[in-house]
C-alpha cells in the first residue's frame, strides 16, 4: 500500500472544493435563468392579456332601467367574441356576442333585464397579437329602481400592474446572485495557488 505525500493530499482537497463550488455555482446559474424566463413569461403574458378595459354594465354595478344590451370594450384588438349571461337564478340569458370594431364587443340581448339580482357576464375573445383564447368573467346587480347603465373604466385594485411587482423582485433576486457570484470569483482567484 503506498502512501500520499501531504502536497498530493492539498492538491486533491483543493481540486474537490472547487469542483464543489462549480456545480453549487451551477446551480445557482441554472435557478438566475429560469427566474428569469419565468419574469419575461409572466409579464408578456400580463401584458398581451390586458383583458376588458371598460364595460356597461361594468363589474360591480347597480344598474336599472330597461337593459336590452351589454357593452365590452377590450384594451387590445380581439376577434371571435363569444361567452353567455347568467341570471341571479343560474339560467343563461338568451344572448348574441357581436363585434363591432377591433375593441368592442355588443352583446344583444333577447329580451329586456327583468329578474331583479345578481348577472354574470362570461365574455371570451381570441387576442389578435398572440392569438391566444382569453376567457372571463364579471358580476353586476340588476335593480330596477336604480339609474340606467353607463360605460366604466376598469381598473385594477391598487393601479399598480402586478407584472411590475414579479419584475422588481426577480431583478433584486438576479443582481443579488450576481453580486455573490462576481464576489466569490474574485475570492477564488486571490485564493488560487501561485503556479
Amino acid at each position: 500500500m503506498t502512501s500520499r505525500a501531504p502536497a498530493d493530499f492539498v492538491i486533491s482537497l483543493r481540486s474537490v472544493c472547487a469542483n464543489k463550488s462549480r456545480n453549487g455555482w451551477g446551480a445557482v446559474g441554472l435557478f438566475t435563468a429560469l427566474a428569469a424566463a419565468v419574469m419575461l413569461l409572466f409579464g408578456s403574458v400580463a401584458f398581451a392579456h390586458s383583458g376588458l378595459g371598460a364595460a356597461s354594465p361594468g363589474p360591480g354595478a347597480v344598474v336599472g332601467g330597461e337593459i336590452t344590451t351589454i357593452q365590452l370594450r377590450y384594451n387590445s384588438t380581439m376577434t371571435d367574441p363569444d361567452g353567455s349571461v347568467t341570471d341571479p337564478n343560474g339560467e343563461i340569458v338568451d344572448a348574441t356576442f357581436t363585434q363591432d370594431g377591433n375593441l368592442r364587443v355588443i352583446v344583444s340581448l333577447d329580451a329586456p333585464l327583468s329578474a331583479p339580482g345578481q348577472y354574470t357576464v362570461r365574455h371570451i375573445t381570441t387576442d389578435v397579437q398572440d392569438n391566444d383564447r382569453i376567457e372571463a368573467a364579471y358580476l353586476f346587480t340588476y335593480d330596477p329602481i336604480a339609474p340606467p347603465p353607463q360605460l366604466e373604466i376598469i381598473t385594477g385594485d391598487d393601479g399598480f400592474p402586478l407584472v411590475w411587482v414579479i419584475v422588481g423582485v426577480g431583478s433584486i433576486v438576479i443582481a443579488v446572485l450576481a453580486w455573490r457570484l462576481a464576489a466569490s470569483m474574485q475570492r477564488s482567484r486571490g485564493s488560487a495557488p501561485a503556479a
